[in-house]
């Protein structure tokens, strides 16, 4: 396996506000509903803290959830206790968390007079059963390593739980249809869709990528120490665990997608491109392939698996939308023509989170064409042929540059760093939910007794 000096990162994605803090298993493990909000509506909370583990207390710090119509929130009850913590629906937020004893919970609200239950309808109880599947993988990083196999990298373990819906319609289906879920590089996954899944009967299958590899969400920062899964590796268990899964007595192994958010959303496409499938020898393969604003890698060969591919994304999103139409144009013209993108006006990356922030990341260019010839070696191959450099002959991304005037080009195109907006764009994320529906029935759906049924959504 190569060594790096530093790990390559396209993208920064791993922000603060979506750290599910205090350990999420433990309210996975809590009785929960999931409820809609019927207005705009605001939750916050203030609480004291000590100044750098000092005996001095700061200010009261306070902070919100913003909540708009139509989103969720999920309500864990308390263990001995009447009342709930309540967790966005992307996980992204909880309130309240009450960590010390001395801390003062206060709650506020948008408007005086209204509070959390009158605002929150349609509560439902979730419950499902889950398994806990395990597989063999290997410590990979970019795509000129899979080309160099296996047998000079160290092998892990790996593991992801597999989640089956117990509503009274979908007891009688005896194989289940199942959708991995890639989290995207927080090391979360934005919950309405799973919900959705789990309501059509279709089961989920969660692998745990980043924990097998000593870390919960990819954090890059030079001057501290690096925590850092490529889609490559990515893209190796989920190929693996794929096989795994397919064996599993309760699943239709030919009914099996793949879905994921930025980090994860290029995690499922790389599952469906031949150049990891040749190299990985995948048993099985996956059913329909659904990318959430990815960024898309360049080969020299593009070709692909039969399985159609959907690529949704904006234009304003710090991630080039114009490299995947490039990759979806290269596929088309080898005859896959069922490999699509949509690029939604106006919206940013994570158009379907809760709420909106602005994040200081990278911010890639266009010209930053991530390549990978036929010889497995990795390139960026910007518009201009005289400027295209050997990330794989250099030695790495962050090593002393065999041309420093090229290189400089090339990290300023793949490395610029400024403020980046993240927006709720309720049109794009609606689209993208009827988008989901409709191809998931296609593609995904079982037989199952004909009965009235309302999703969450409707």
């Amino acid at each position: 396996m190569k060594i790096y000096k530093y790990l390559f990162v396209l993208v920064l994605f791993s922000l603060s506000s979506h750290a599910f803090t205090n350990n999420p298993e433990k309210y996975e493990k809590m009785p929960r509903k999931l409820c809609q909000i019927s207005q705009d509506f605001m939750l916050k909370y203030s609480a004291r803290d000590r100044v750098d583990n000092s005996n001095d207390w700061t200010e009261w710090r306070i902070q919100e959830i913003k909540l708009a119509k139509g989103d969720f929130l999920y309500l864990y009850k308390r263990k001995n206790d009447s009342s709930y913590v309540y967790v966005t629906s992307d996980l992204s937020k909880k309130f309240p968390e009450k960590s010390r004893d001395s801390d003062k919970i206060e709650s506020g609200f948008l408007y005086e007079d209204i509070k959390i239950d009158d605002v929150i309808v349609d509560c439902k109880k979730i419950k499902t059963k889950t398994e806990l599947i395990k597989y063999e993988t290997y410590d990979v990083f970019l795509q000129d390593d899979l080309f160099n196999g296996f047998s000079d990298n160290k092998e892990i373990a790996g593991e992801g739980v597999l989640e089956f819906p117990t509503q009274s319609e979908c007891r009688k289906i005896k194989n289940y249809p199942v959708m991995f879920l890639i989290y995207h590089s927080g090391g979360k996954i934005m919950t309405a869709y799973k919900n959705i899944l789990h309501e059509m009967c279709i089961a989920t299958f969660e692998p745990k990528i980043f924990e097998a590899r000593g870390h919960d969400a990819n954090f890059y920062d030079t001057s501290k120490d690096i925590a850092w899964t490529t889609e490559h590796a990515g893209a190796l268990d989920a190929l693996k665990s794929l096989d795994v899964v397919s064996k599993n007595k309760k699943v239709d192994s030919s009914k099996i997608g793949i879905m994921g958010w930025s980090w994860g959303a290029s995690v499922a496409i790389e599952t469906q491109n031949k150049f990891n499938i040749d190299i990985i020898k995948p048993k099985n393969e996956f059913a329909f392939h659904f990318a959430l604003y990815p960024y898309c890698y360049h080969y020299e060969n593009s070709n692909a698996t039969s399985a159609p591919l959907f690529i949704l994304m904006g234009d304003k999103d710090y991630l080039p939308h114009e490299l995947c139409e490039e990759y979806i144009s290269d596929l088309n013209e080898n005859g896959f023509q069922n490999k699509e993108v949509k690029v939604f006006k106006g919206a940013t990356h994570m158009f379907d989170q809760i709420g909106s922030a602005n994040v200081d990341g990278t911010i890639v260019s266009p010209e930053c064409r991530v390549y990978t010839d036929l010889k497995g070696e990795v390139w960026v191959r910007p518009n201009d042929p005289n400027k295209w450099f050997n990330i794989t002959s250099n030695g790495g991304w962050f090593v002393e540059p065999s041309n420093s005037e090229i290189y400089s080009y090339i990290m300023n195109i793949c490395w610029g760093f400024g403020d980046s907006p993240i927006r709720r764009h309720d049109k794009a994320f609606n689209e993208t939910l009827n988008l989901f529906r409709l191809n998931v029935e296609n593609y995904l759906s079982v037989e199952i007794e004909k009965t009235e049924r309302k999703t969450f959504l409707d």
